[in-house]
């Protein structure tokens, strides 16, 4: 079966064998970059994301905007 078009809702589409679909995918997964894992946080990065949003849900915390002010710069 050849590659055929399709028409729906305005829209064009490609139809091909899926044989041929396969044969694409694997080409295209050779020469492009593969899809990586998604690193995983480890136990230290965890808690350091724990610790900076404890310090900026602190209630003494001045924000450096108003520091910068303050200093005039």
């Amino acid at each position: 079966m050849a590659a055929t078009t399709l028409k729906l809702a305005g829209r064009k589409f490609v139809v091909i064998p899926e044989k041929e679909y396969r044969q694409l995918q694997i080409k295209a997964n050779r020469n492009g970059k593969s899809p990586r894992a998604k690193r995983r946080l480890s136990r230290q990065d965890r808690g350091d994301i724990a610790e900076a949003k404890r310090a900026l849900a602190d209630p003494r915390r001045i924000p450096a905007e108003k520091v910068f002010r303050k200093l005039g710069l």
